[in-house]
């Protein structure tokens, strides 16, 4: 039954009949492997304590349901998908769902909001970087996304040494072949990699950790081969260490990057703060929708690594499954339509 299973009305009555004592319908769209089925099920359990005359209906994105979405439709209505709605049609109401925005937009769309961003520039012929102006080392990465969410092309190099590599000139599996590369400001989180990644529906922290690499990162006074060499993307940084936390300027920071990119529901926001400063920096915010690690399949073989603490940590530190379920009755309260 694609409907809310954690509906205590008799399974011989009509899905209609039972949804007709709601005054507004939500429809959470599942996206297996991305989500686990289960996650969904708590979320409408909170829900129907939170509000029961919010009707919850959960449809897999793999197959279009039309009696599903006809009875949605006879109540105002507030659609979610994490990633883009697939085979489901809704046929009425407000719909949130995630989709990609290319890295360098999204810096620029938060910027223009006021979020703090480290700068940014697409390497072009001619450009010539001053040291004074970004500092004595840059990050060089792509902008091509299949590259850059796997840490390719991705390395330190000095400030000075920056320039235009036309893409042909690239060896051949390097993701400079494939799209522009850009310069950004080398936010220093000290000696060890550390940032934040905070998962965040409507603005609404679900969980917060904090990665830290086991081993000390590059020296910056490192001679240029070495510089260029180390690994300095999280995913070839070798170990690391996960903690749930909660701070507060993170969170305020979360808030206000929903608020730069609010079509978007749910979004896996990278922070880093600036060791000499503290202060924050957004450096992406994931708007696939691919990013619901508390049981998606991208991450499993992490999940399962670690310790099952871990998973309970992550589910429960926030109350994430209690916090999704509140944000979605205040998004489906105020936009349902």
């Amino acid at each position: 039954m694609p409907a809310d299973q954690t509906m205590s009305e008799k399974p011989d009555r009509s899905l209609a009949e039972r949804m007709a004592r709601c005054d507004k319908h939500l429809v959470i769209v599942h996206h297996p492997g991305q989500q686990a089925m289960s996650d969904w099920r708590q979320v409408s359990a909170h829900i129907r304590r939170i509000d029961p005359s919010i009707g919850v209906f959960v449809v897999s994105a793999a197959r279009a349901d039309e009696e599903v979405m006809r009875v949605a439709a006879q109540k105002p209505t507030l659609v979610f998908s994490a990633s883009g709605t697939g085979k489901v049609l809704p046929l009425r109401g407000k719909v949130y769902q995630g989709y990609q925005i290319p890295k360098f937009k999204q810096l620029q769309m938060l910027a223009a909001a006021g979020v703090p961003v480290p700068q940014t520039q697409v390497l072009m012929p001619g450009i010539r970087l001053e040291p004074r102006q970004w500092g004595p080392v840059v990050l060089v990465k792509p902008l091509d996304i299949s590259s850059s969410s796997t840490g390719l092309g991705i390395h330190l190099m000095r400030t000075e040494r920056v320039k235009y590599i036309a893409p042909t000139d690239y060896p051949q599996d390097h993701p400079g072949r494939l799209g522009p590369m850009v310069a950004q400001q080398f936010i220093d989180s000290g000696p060890k990699f550390f940032m934040y990644r905070v998962l965040s529906l409507f603005g609404r922290a679900l969980y917060c950790m904090q990665i830290q690499s086991d081993l000390d990162l590059v020296s910056l006074t490192a001679d240029d081969e070495t510089l260029e060499r180390a690994p300095v993307a999280l995913q070839h940084v070798p170990g690391r260490q996960r903690l749930f936390v909660y701070k507060a300027d993170v969170m305020a920071l979360v808030e206000a990057t929903h608020r730069a990119i609010p079509d978007i529901p749910l979004k896996g926001i990278d922070i880093v703060r600036e060791a000499g400063t503290g202060r924050l920096y957004v450096l992406e915010v994931n708007p696939g929708g691919n990013t619901w690690h508390f049981s998606s399949r991208h991450v499993a073989e992490t999940r399962a690594a670690e310790s099952p603490e871990y998973t309970r940590q992550m589910y429960e530190h926030l109350d994430a499954m209690g916090s999704a379920a509140q944000v979605l009755v205040e998004v489906t309260r105020r936009e349902a339509v």
